[in-house]
């Protein structure tokens, strides 16, 4: 650790940092998961912004401030485990809703997947400080290697890109209209070379200090204008002829499985479907949609199925009912077990079926099945693994607009959302079912949404998303909420479907590339002009 007596920066915050120093390498790190706890209230639904403008100059000049790469790397480890382990407490209500796993197990989960994870945001320190270069190209190497990582965590080991800075800006809908055209990997990339410039202010004192930050915060306002600008000057389409009716029966998960009240739970799906009919019909309803697992029969698909055939009873000719259920296959040994989703028609025929393809590990799979059966953990994933779908799907019913289906967190993955490889025509909307009654009153379901908004304004197309107990909505392609159903609510939500936008001329994973590239590209760039001042 820096000794207090070394040249101090320039800075109005280096007082602070000598002061927490002279306290010792505990108080230090304690200091760095502060400020990654505080970080962690950027996102939905608290939405606090403000907070990012102030922790990463100071992130910064702890970048500064650290003697060795080891110190830099370990003050962004434990910031990201603030960050992770606060952000992600929604996690450990899971536990509390599955008598498989000791609730107990909760907070050492939690600790461990933060920890995992936090590498990637101490990485992103000590890879900062490894480049040497001064205050203003740190800024922007900063931002550049904290996006390259998160787009890394994002997609490697299957997976996870939840608080990816940019989502903060999810309730912000003219700022995360940038969205559409540089991905929220490029709004995490804004927003930390904002923040990150405004350390200006702390460490320098001539003029100089008040030109970089002016020029990010007015570029950044620029952008904002016109996010502003570009929902005002247009006004959400529809398909008028599309009419949605999404059931939320609100099953605790805690009673989801359990084997005598599975016939309630789908009697509640039935009778809110129906909603004020005097026929027993969902009347008027083009798509009945019901959230994930909403029916806990892993026949449903088989022949002779009687709840396939009373759900068709509720639908009028030429209308469909999607519904999520599990499904079986036989093979010579064994079962492969599906978790799916079903287009319905009225006369009981399945038309369309989609497999999930992205699991979650833990929950639906267990990575290392082998190693972690043999230590008895097999229970983590509830005695039954999920197996994988082959690929994203483009679903096309008679008369419906096609649509990309995801279950559960499929919908959070840039890039991810739309079938794109496929020679069949672009999607014109997303549906999203999912089972948030896993998180309860938690943070959870909020930041869901949020990043499943962002998918519905980078991809151009609208979002049609029933949670079971989470938050329901029908999204434009813009990302405004046209109609929402709260957490924790039981009831119907109707709508008709919005329209999609013109395509974009770029794929959205041709624009995470150019990211990358921009971000490997202000790297190389800042290292050659530190080089050639030595």
């Amino acid at each position: 650790m820096k000794n207090a007596s070394s040249p101090p920066l320039a800075t109005y915050a280096d007082t602070l940092f000598i002061w927490i120093e002279k306290k010792g390498a505990i108080a230090y790190w304690l200091f760095a998961f502060l400020l990654g706890t505080l970080i962690s209230r950027v996102f939905a639904p608290t939405d606090f912004f403000p907070l990012l403008l102030i922790i990463v100059p100071l992130w910064l000049i702890a970048i500064e401030r650290a003697p060795s790469g080891k110190q830099a790397f370990n003050f962004g480890w434990w910031s990201g485990f603030g960050l992770l382990s606060v952000g992600l407490n929604w996690i450990g209500y899971s536990f509390t809703q599955q008598d498989a796993v000791p609730v107990v197990i909760a907070p050492f989960a939690i600790m461990a997947l933060s920890g995992l994870l936090s590498i990637y945001i101490g990485l992103a320190f000590w890879l900062t400080w490894l480049t040497k270069v001064r205050l203003i190209p740190r800024i922007f190497v900063f931002a550049a290697i904290w996006t390259l990582l998160e787009i890394a965590r994002g997609f490697l080991f299957t997976g996870f890109p939840w608080h990816v800075i940019g989502s903060m800006w999810a309730n912000w809908l003219p700022v995360a209209q940038s969205a559409s055209f540089i991905t929220v990997y490029g709004l995490s990339l804004l927003s930390m070379t904002v923040a990150g410039s405004l350390v200006c202010l702390l460490v320098r004192r001539n003029s100089l200090g008040f030109v970089i930050p002016a020029i990010t915060v007015g570029g950044f306002v620029v952008v904002a204008g016109l996010g502003y600008l570009r929902l005002d000057n247009v006004q959400t389409e529809y398909h008028t002829n599309v009419s949605l009716r999404l059931v939320q029966a609100n099953i605790k998960q805690r009673e989801k499985w359990i084997s005598y009240l599975i016939e309630n739970h789908f009697d509640k799906h039935m009778s809110l479907s129906r909603g004020s009919s005097t026929e027993g019909k969902a009347d008027g309803v083009k798509l009945l949609i019901w959230p994930e697992t909403s029916v806990q029969r892993q026949t449903f698909d088989r022949e002779g199925s009687i709840p396939r055939w009373r759900l068709s009873r509720l639908l009028e000719r030429g209308s469909y009912a999607l519904v999520g259920a599990p499904r079986y296959s036989a093979n010579e040994n064994s079962y492969d077990f599906y978790n799916s989703l079903f287009a319905v028609n009225y006369k009981g025929d399945i038309h369309a079926r989609y497999d999930k393809k992205h699991l979650v590990p833990f929950g639906e799979y267990l990575p290392f099945e082998g190693i972690l059966n043999a230590l008895g953990l097999s229970q983590l994933t509830g005695g039954s693994a999920f197996k994988s779908g082959d690929q994203n799907a483009t679903i096309a019913l008679p008369g419906v607009p096609a649509f990309s289906p995801l279950i559960c967190y499929e919908i959070i993955f840039p890039g991810g959302v739309v079938n794109n490889g496929s020679t069949e025509k672009r999607p014109e909307w997303l549906l999203n079912i999912t089972n948030d009654g896993w998180f309860g009153l938690t943070e959870g379901p909020h930041q869901h949404l949020a990043l499943a908004r962002f998918r519905a304004i980078e991809e151009g197309l609208p979002l049609v998303r029933n949670a079971g107990g989470g938050i329901s909505a029908v999204i434009d392609p813009y990302g405004r909420t046209i109609s929402q159903l709260e957490i924790n609510r039981q009831g119907i939500l109707d709508s008709v479907l919005p329209r999609a936008i013109k395509a974009p001329m770029i794929s959205v994973l041709s624009k995470i590339m150019l990211i990358i590239m921009l971000s490997l590209l202000t790297i190389i760039i800042a290292a050659y002009i530190n080089k050639r001042r030595q």
